[in-house]
């Protein structure tokens, strides 16, 4: 999903303890800004991993965020982050 099929980003009535350790026990988490891997499930309560919902054009999808994005967010503001983010575009014009 690219980020600018993303509608909204909001934080939900997840039990984040509870979607940290039902990903976690697959060991295939990782967090949706940077990919750093998720570690074990009482690693990331620990740290500070958060758990968000992303609804999309088509889906609402769960997505991981890691405390180094978490804060980077935080200090950036949203609109700022996500622009950074994304990916150059390149204008075949110039």
């Amino acid at each position: 999903m690219s980020l600018s099929l993303i509608k909204s980003r909001r934080s939900s009535c997840l039990d984040v303890n509870a979607a940290l350790y039902a990903i976690g026990s697959t060991g295939r988490g990782r967090c949706w800004h940077c990919d750093r891997k998720l570690p074990t499930a009482e690693e990331a309560i620990d740290a500070g991993w958060h758990v968000q919902c992303v609804e999309g054009e088509r889906v609402a999808s769960i997505i991981l965020v890691c405390p180094k994005c978490r804060r980077k967010r935080a200090n950036a503001g949203e609109e700022e982050f996500l622009h950074k983010l994304s990916p150059p575009v390149c204008n075949p014009a110039q």
